[in-house]
């Protein structure tokens, strides 16, 4: 199962969080206090990997509206958490093979925790009765099949061939469709796994499904050092400090844990925390890049303290976590390493004991908040190249440094509108009111211009954001089909409006190769004498003219013209038609015509962008045709690798 979107309401400082759409990573981006952690917490109610982690009505309810609403009534029907999910093909088949072809008329599926009933997951699924009940019918002899009648469910069904089960003949026995009856309740009801119905039956199928939310936030890293007592009260303490937790944790992954204290056998507990601790030696090294030359070593110590109240020696035991360092060698409780890399152990920690669950949502809270920036590029690497591969994967930031620009559509923006709306994901960056709230995210972009500008040499300098996204999705969408892309070693570089174009050329000397593709609205006199002046490559021109049919085209006309408009339709909220529009000239030229003034071509970008999967499914032969020739053409100009 995938999750495919999820809605937060009456959570801590959200009110009503929208849809929020999901992907294989999610970023949700936003300022301190914005709500980036309660969106993250209350999808982990959901189905929590961690069964102590309680959904609590007391502490979790909007403490402005917890008075006003248990007066109203509003607070018993709250549901602070509701997924939709999907099957996957594979599972669909299973529940077929056991219900019926057709059991479900949709694989997405509905699942929610409401306060009422904190420790119940309320599955809706689209049931089709008719797929289970019609072929069980049919398999019922003839006398029985006329004896219950037409029941349309499974529990009308059940109540049937109870009422025919119970007639009996003059002698008190059982008739002989009495005898079929009783048969086919047991037939039912071990096709039903049990289940009271088909319903109870297939929310039970869905239930074991349902993958499970691991949750990490900076709160749950490890300390050097724990008093072993504490650790040991904390294996069965599910209120226990998420510090002490974290060291639990560890212990039950060494399987270093006994019964009891008494019972703590050390030095065997010693060699599975020493196996323990090579594996997590090997997991960091695979990921942290700022010094290889770590090892980490976890063990129970002893120490010899003075009790407080006889003044008698007495034998403390310790859980260390220690850090050595064969570069500098030394070694040092892992509380005293920097923050930023005591955060990636714990979260490497943690992990551990989950690391084969495929089935898992991971939830990172701030991660790597407190490492330096080309570590949280590391990080970022990681969550993409291993942890995203088999699970999904959402985090909260607000560090440029975690944005990834080429992935710009899995970012959500989110937002605090105040106590009346509360937080907020905004599906549209021109409608967030607060424009510090879009600052990773220009941060971003301005770190992924300047490292390409400065690092790489395959660089397409093109008009603005709107090219970017066509370009950039629709490559995607041709390298998924085995067509032509550009390259993941090159980079698209918006120059924030035609006019801008010359002036990074002029600003690039000649440092770089980079192509240029070049549209209708572009001063090719100043492209020219860039030319001239040996600052650009002829060949390193690319031309729309070329591959549109409109005098001096945009890159909106690759689009067949009918295309183009129903995205503007979509975006501005009406409903133009081609014949509304006159001329044969660009099709931006001509709406602008029509509505008598200049439109945000940004904004229609964005609408096709939020909507891409819809966007792209929709796109003629011919558009991808027109687009395949231009990136070919920006391909075979790009300078080798």
């Amino acid at each position: 199962m995938k999750l495919k979107s999820f809605h937060v309401r009456l959570f801590r400082n959200i009110i009503d969080s929208g849809e929020i759409p999901v992907d294989s990573v999610t970023a949700l981006v936003g300022k301190n206090e914005s709500g980036k952690s309660a969106i993250l917490q209350a999808l982990h109610h959901l189905n929590p990997a961690k069964p102590s982690f309680a959904l609590d009505l007391l502490d979790e309810y909007p403490r402005w509206l917890k008075k006003e609403h248990e007066i109203t009534g509003e607070i018993n029907s709250a549901v602070p958490v509701t997924a939709t999910f999907e099957l996957s093909h594979d599972e669909v088949a299973e529940l077929e093979a056991g219900f019926g072809a057709g059991v479900l008329s949709d694989r997405h599926v509905t699942v929610s925790r409401s306060y009422a009933k904190p420790k119940t997951l309320t599955i809706e699924a689209h049931i089709e009765q008719a797929a289970f009940v019609a072929p069980f019918i049919a398999g019922l002899s003839e006398r029985l099949g006329k004896a219950i009648g037409s029941p349309t469910t499974t529990t009308e069904v059940s109540t049937a061939l109870d009422k025919v089960a119970a007639g009996t003949n003059t002698d008190g026995e059982p008739t002989a469709v009495a005898k079929d009856a009783a048969a086919a309740k047991e037939t039912l009801s071990e096709k039903l796994g049990g289940a009271a119905n088909l319903t109870t039956a297939v929310q039970a199928f869905v239930r074991e499904r349902i993958p499970r939310t691991f949750y990490f936030s900076s709160y749950s890293s490890l300390r050097g050092r724990y008093n072993l007592d504490e650790v040991f009260s904390a294996l069965n303490d599910p209120d226990a400090e998420e510090e002490l937790a974290a060291a639990a944790d560890f212990l039950r992954l060494a399987r270093a844990v006994p019964e009891t204290l008494q019972d703590w056998d050390f030095e065997k507990s010693n060699a599975e925390l020493e196996a323990a601790s090579s594996l997590l030696t090997r997991r960091v090294k695979e990921h942290w890049k700022q010094n290889d030359h770590l090892k980490l070593a976890v063990r129970i110590e002893d120490q010899v303290e003075t009790d407080p109240r006889t003044a008698a020696p007495v034998i403390k035991r310790y859980l260390q976590f220690r850090v050595e360092d064969s570069r500098h060698d030394f070694s040092s409780r892992l509380d005293r390493r920097s923050t930023g890399f005591q955060w990636f152990v714990s979260f490497l920690a943690s992990f551990l004991e989950f690391e084969k669950d495929k089935n898992l949502i991971l939830l990172l809270d701030e991660p790597g908040l407190s490492l330096h920036a080309r570590a949280q590029i590391d990080l970022l690497n990681t969550i993409e190249s291993r942890l995203a591969t088999d699970r999904q994967v959402l985090y909260s930031t607000h560090s440029p440094f975690l944005v990834q620009t080429p992935r710009l559509n899995q970012v959500r923006i989110v937002e605090d509108q105040g106590p009346d709306l509360g937080s907020a994901v905004i599906p549209d960056a021109g409608v967030v009111k607060d424009p510090d709230t879009l600052f990773p995210l220009q941060a971003a972009l301005g770190y992924d211009i300047a490292h390409n500008l400065f690092i790489g040499n395959r660089n397409i300098l093109i008009e603005g954001v709107s090219d970017f996204i066509y370009l950039s999705t629709i490559s995607d969408h041709l390298s998924s089909l085995g067509r032509a892309s550009i390259p993941e070693s090159a980079r698209l570089l918006p120059a924030g409006g035609a006019t801008n174009i010359p002036t990074f050329l002029a600003l690039l000397g000649g440092q770089l190769d980079v192509v240029v593709l070049l549209d209708g609205s572009s001063d090719k006199q100043k492209i020219e004498n860039t030319i001239k002046r040996g600052r650009l490559d002829a060949a390193r021109v690319i031309s729309l003219d070329n591959y549109a049919t409109p005098p001096t085209p945009d890159i909106e006309d690759l689009f067949e013209p009918g295309e183009y408009l129903a995205f503007y339709n979509e975006a501005y909220g009406v409903s133009l038609k081609l014949s509304d529009l006159s001329g044969k000239d660009r099709i931006v030229a001509r709406i602008t015509r029509k509505i008598g003034k200049e439109f945000n071509h940004g904004h229609v970008a964005a609408v096709f962008l939020r909507n891409l999967d819809r966007s792209i499914q929709g796109l003629s032969v011919a558009t991808l045709e027109r687009f395949e020739q231009v990136i070919e053409a920006l391909v075979r100009a790009l300078p080798a690798e």
